[in-house]
């Protein structure tokens, strides 16, 4: 393979990454868990029974991939207006230290928009307006005249709606196509959306903690850089517990987000007590993986998609940067 083919395959899998499809994992959760908890005939184990495959199946990958790539242009975004928190933070290398250009990342962000856009009207204009709201979410959450970001409650509204609320109903309509009106399906999902949009709140608290530096030598006004760390986790911890009383109240197999949102619980109030950014990454990457077990449990397929994004962003992140990442060890 010549330089010039070998340049740009290395810039092609630059920018697969800079999707960030780590990222993209807890938001394929939370789609999940709309799916299991909307679909009134799925158990755990029985995947490849008459509930879960042929078109079911179908619809619900369908809408992973498509509000996916929605996702993916939001944080492509993000990362574009963060540079330099970034760079103080030591993190994201792919535009803080120039492997890809500004230029090009807006036009992959571009391009995910309009992929992701096509996709929805695979579907219906009701999931047409889940999609464009989330866009919308995405603007007013990194550009301005907004910014939201770098607003205490800003951010904090943006993940309960975008990661948690409007993620949740994506996967919720995705399992009750075709069938009854549109709206009348998110209506009715809305209460069981309630958990994760908590759940969104509190990790996401829990992740201004370690970037509290960066972001203060950038003026960003975060929840943590405003309140400090100890009001942020004690925060957090209230969001989590409403995650649990609020699971209570999903339509259909419950559990699967009452479980994690238990033992969440224990590792919120541990944060609240000592906290620190080694109980701050605790509490923010074991939730996300104890409920992606309990997702695998009802989609087994879901599990090896997991492991092919660790083993492949492992092996991304050591042979581009010489570091280990994703880890579950404290940074």
């Amino acid at each position: 393979m010549n330089k010039k083919i070998t340049h740009l395959v290395t810039k092609f899998i630059d920018c697969f990454f800079l999707l960030r499809i780590t990222l993209l994992a807890p938001v394929w959760t939370i789609l999940l868990v709309g799916w299991i908890t909307g679909n009134k005939d799925v158990r755990p184990f029985a995947y490849f029974s008459a509930a879960c495959t042929g078109a079911n199946s179908l619809y619900l990958w369908t809408a992973l991939a498509g509000f996916s790539l929605i996702v993916a242009s939001i944080y492509v975004v993000n990362q574009i207006v963060d540079i330099e928190s970034d760079r103080i933070n030591h993190k994201l290398f792919l535009l803080p230290h120039g492997y890809l250009s500004i230029r090009t990342a807006w036009v992959l962000a571009a391009f995910c928009m309009a992929g992701g856009m096509a996709g929805a009207f695979y579907f219906d204009l009701t999931m047409a307006f889940l999609y464009m709201a989330g866009l919308l979410l995405g603007v007013f959450y990194n550009l301005p005249p907004f910014r939201l970001k770098n607003r205490a409650w800003g951010g904090v509204m943006v993940n309960i709606l975008g990661h948690g609320i409007l993620t949740f109903l994506v996967g919720w309509y995705s399992a009750h196509f075709p069938g009854q009106h549109g709206f009348e399906v998110i209506k009715n999902g809305l209460v069981s959306s309630f958990s994760p949009g908590m759940a969104n709140a509190a990790v996401f608290l829990a992740t201004t903690i370690p970037d509290a530096t960066g972001d203060r030598m950038t003026n960003k006004q975060t929840f943590c850089v405003k309140y400090g760390e100890k009001r942020t986790a004690r925060v957090a911890t209230l969001f989590c517990l409403f995650s649990l009383i609020f699971s209570f109240l999903m339509a259909h197999n419950f559990w699967v987000m009452a479980i994690p949102a238990l033992v969440s619980v224990v590792l919120f109030i541990t944060f609240a007590a000592a906290t620190n950014k080694k109980t701050a990454f605790h509490a923010f990457k074991w939730p996300v993986f104890l409920l992606t077990v309990f997702v695998v449990l009802f989609i087994p397929q879901y599990g090896v998609l997991i492991v092919l994004t660790f083993l492949g962003s492992r092996f991304y992140y050591k042979w581009r940067f010489g570091i280990m990442y994703p880890t579950f060890q404290t940074k």
